[in-house]
């Protein structure tokens, strides 16, 4: 043995307790370095060269993590953000793709539909919450695009209809007599709130939205 040189133990792992969930942090690459240094010949010690570069993945190490933990704090901070904006959506009505909406007995409601070319003639067809038809209303031509119409909510002897979830159904046709593509868009109030992994969902209708497929918000007047 030479002088002065403190003996390493074959197993430098077991010495240097590095982390059970094997990944390596910037702790154990120091630790690793030092059993380096501590184990090389004395008669033949590491160039300053190769000591300047593994100090460099070192700094460069330290600085990655530094990053991913202003990234994980930035993640959090940004999951908080979206949670409050989320939770200011009860009480306002969303919209997104369907063919649902919410009726209050007396108040008229509008149903937007978006068609994928010009129409000659427009059928909408109302559906109560049990799936029974309960009004029909029919337009003139329209352009392509969005487009609304309101629908009182009255029955043909003027009683309002009771209120609940109903559904439309709008079929429309150019002027060759050819059937035109429709989509329908669902509203209704947000009652409650979700909070998943992935996703945020809002409750319309009794049914889970996913915050992604909102297309429109609007205050209650």
């Amino acid at each position: 043995m030479i002088p002065g040189v403190t003996p390493v133990p074959e197993n430098t792992t077991s010495g240097l307790n590095l982390s059970t969930d094997k990944s390596m942090g910037k702790d154990d690459f120091l630790k690793l370095l030092i059993a380096q240094l501590s184990a090389q010949d004395p008669l033949d010690p590491m160039g300053a060269q190769d000591f300047s570069a593994q100090l460099a993945q070192f700094s460069g190490l330290e600085q990655m993590t530094n990053v991913n933990i202003n990234l994980e704090k930035l993640q959090q901070q940004q999951a908080v953000s979206q949670n409050t904006s989320v939770i200011n959506l009860i009480g306002k009505t969303v919209e997104s793709a369907g063919n649902t909406f919410n009726h209050v007995a007396g108040a008229s409601k509008v149903l937007s539909y978006s068609l994928n070319g010009g129409a000659e003639s427009i059928q909408i067809e109302i559906f109560d919450m049990a799936g029974s038809q309960v009004d029909t209303v029919k337009l003139g031509s329209q352009g392509k695009g969005k487009n609304q119409v309101s629908w009182d909510g009255f029955d043909n002897q003027g009683n309002p209809f009771a209120a609940g979830t109903y559904s439309f159904v709008v079929t429309a046709s150019n002027y060759a007599g050819q059937t035109v593509p429709v989509t329908t868009f669902s509203s209704g109030l947000v009652s409650d709130v979700v909070f998943g992994e992935g996703e945020n969902y809002v409750i319309v209708n009794g049914k889970e939205l996913p915050i992604s497929a909102i297309k429109r918000v609007r205050i209650n007047q």
